[in-house]
Order: structure tokens, then sequence, then C-alpha cells
């Protein structure tokens, strides 16, 4: 079984079509994306997910780790005292008090 081409080529930028017709088109999407394309699924006109190569994810999740581990470690390097996660929850969660900052934050 051979699928049919997507029907753009690499200069008309990313393929799109609408969700429900990748289940019937999935073979050639996965062949699209193995290529190094990228596939955007849409509903009503707008994009909802994207259909990726492999790699380009695990270098998504790689950025995103460093991020968070760097913010971390700027959080831990500003001597600031932690604070239970029930009680941050809490202090976010709570309205907002024009005269005090959450702990957190003084």
């Amino acid at each position: 079984m051979t699928a049919e081409p997507l029907g753009l080529d690499a200069a008309s930028g990313p393929a799109e079509l609408p969700a429900t017709e990748a289940r019937s088109r999935w073979p050639e999407l996965i062949d699209e994306v193995r290529d190094g394309g990228v596939v955007y699924l849409t509903r009503y006109g707008k994009r909802i997910a994207a259909l990726v190569p492999a790699d380009v994810a695990e270098n998504y999740e790689r950025i995103e780790d460093d991020y968070w581990a760097r913010r971390a470690a700027d959080a831990k390097a500003s001597g600031g005292s932690p604070i239970p996660w029930g009680q941050a929850v809490a202090e976010l969660e709570s309205p907002p008090d024009a005269d005090e900052a959450p702990s957190g934050l003084r």
C-alpha cells in the first residue's frame, strides 16, 4: 500500500490538514514526519496539534529541562528560604492583597 503524497512541496511550508483526516492518512503523515517534515492538525481551521520528528521533540524536551534547571538553580542561589508547596499554592490561589506580597516574593 502506498500513501498518497500530501500535495505540498518543501517550499510551501509545513503540511496542514483537518484532524478528522489524520486517521485515514496516518501512514503518509508518519512518512512526512520521518522525512523531517512537520504536520499541523487543525480543527475548525485552527491548529490544535503538530506532528514533528522525534529528534525535534527530544530537543524541545531538553531545552525545557535546561530552562527549569536554570530557574531552580537561580532560585536556590537567590538565598531565599523555601516555603512548603501547600503554602505556595494557598498563596497563589488566594485573592491578592495590595499591601502584602506572597512570602516567596518578599
